[in-house]
Order: C-alpha cells, then structure tokens, then sequence
C-alpha cells in the first residue's frame, strides 16, 4: 500500500506539470533578424504562461509552421515584410491562430485590410516588452488591442472599391512589372491589361505608373517598400518570374467602417 501511495504522489507533479504546458499560449514568430528571436525567446524563458513553440525566417516555412504545430498566437515582425496575400495566407493554413503585427510604418489601408483579414493587434516597432507580452496575452484571450491613434489613421483614410483583379494588377505594378509581364503573369493579353491600367488610372485619380506603385506598396504590403521581383529563365518574348499577387485582394468598404474596440 505505501509503495502504492508513493507511486501516485511521484506522478502528481507529473500530471500538474502537463496541465501547465498545456496552459501556455504558444506562439509562432516570424522574424529574419536573429537578434530579435533570440531577445523573445530569452523574455518568454521567465513567462510559465508563454511558450515560443518555433521561430521561422520565411513566409513559406511560417504557414508550413502554422499547419504543424497549431500555435494560439503568430507575431510578425513587420521589418521582414508580410503582403495582405501573406496575411491571408497564414489565416488560411490556422484559422483558430491569432496575429499580431508588430513594426513601425504601419498605418492606413494597408492596416485596414489587414484588421478585415482577421488581424488582431498592430504593434509600433517601440512598443515596450510588459506590453508587447499583455497583448500576446490578450489577444489569446479574443480581445482586440490597437492604438486609438492607428485607429483614427484607419478612418480617416480615403477608400477606393478595388476588384479582386485590379488589386493584383496595382500589386505587379507595385513591383515593377512592365504590362507585357503583368500579362504573363495574370494569363491575359497586354491589350487587357492596358484597358485595366486606363481605368485604374481614372479611379485612382492618378496620372502615371510611378504614383501607382506608390500607391500599392503602402497599401498592399507591410513592413517593407514592396517584395523585389525575381527572374529565371524564360523562352524568348516570355517572362517566368516569382510575383507576389494578392489572390483575392479584398473589397473595401464604401462607408465608414465601425471602430474596433480598443483596449
């Protein structure tokens, strides 16, 4: 019987420390500067109640991540960059996981669209640590955590209806694509591409290509100006290239969206 007991007694720690690892929001982050997962890692150490599950340096092997290991929450580190295509992605692969954007430079469409998608929290670039881990916390918790003043930026931006189409021609634009590449890229003829361009122009109320890209780099990609293209080789009068093209670039609301809850 006492052999019995204490056999029970070692395993009791055993099971109360399960419980506890299972208790722990577990956290994805994706960063490609070293120093700053190896400081999360070192100041999630001390927190029993968070985990960093993995840290990944590229977008495919985030979502490849996210897939696996099922984490609570995903933290980007908006310095590597994320498109509205990538956010929409990740969302995908873990619609149960949350995300947090965390950078400096955010603000306007881009942070509007991002909100639509599901995106629970935009973090400045200096916020401190007590708060970066209160919204990590938080945001597991459902509650909606950004800035009031992000949230004014939001809706006092002037909104454009885009189609899905156009929005991926404004993205290639953004990139640097000449009408002959948009074209291969999207798989229509450059005599489309130009009527699409002519209306684009007229909607957006701008008067050249240089003004367009502008306008997509801060509006469909976060963290970065916009994604280089890429080439490899290609048949002659062909393109074969790596574009990022937001799959379903979403609509944007015609009337003033209502304010998220801040907290």
């Amino acid at each position: 019987m006492t052999g019995r007991r204490y056999r029970r007694a070692a395993r009791g720690p055993e099971v109360e420390k399960a419980v506890e690892t299972d208790n722990r929001i577990r956290i994805v982050l994706y960063t490609q500067q070293p120093f700053v997962a190896e400081g999360l890692a070192a100041v999630l150490h001390g927190h029993a109640d968070l985990e960093l599950a993995a840290c990944r340096d590229s977008l495919s092997g985030t979502i490849e991540c996210l897939r696996s290991s099922r984490p609570d929450v995903l933290l980007v580190h908006l310095v590597s960059g994320i498109s509205l295509s990538d956010l929409r992605d990740a969302r995908s692969a873990e619609s149960r996981c949350q995300i947090v954007l965390w950078g400096q430079d955010l603000g306007g469409e881009f942070a509007f669209q991002a909100m639509q998608l599901g995106v629970r929290s935009i973090l400045p670039g200096n916020t401190s640590k007590e708060n970066v881990l209160a919204v990590l916390g938080n945001v597991h918790r459902g509650v909606l955590c950004f800035e009031r003043d992000l949230l004014e930026s939001v809706l006092a931006q002037k909104r454009v209806a885009l189609t899905p189409r156009q929005g991926q021609i404004v993205a290639l634009v953004a990139q640097g694509f000449k009408n002959k590449e948009i074209a291969f890229s999207l798989g229509i003829t450059e005599g489309t591409v130009k009527v699409y361009l002519y209306k684009l122009f007229k909607k957006l109320g701008m008067n050249d290509r240089l003004d367009m890209a502008l306008y997509g780099r801060r509006n469909l990609f976060g963290g970065q100006p916009g994604p280089e293209r890429t080439r490899d080789t290609a048949p002659p009068g062909q393109f074969s290239g790596k574009p990022v093209i937001p799959r379903s670039l979403l609509l944007v609301a015609r009337k003033q969206p209502e304010a998220p809850v801040v907290h």
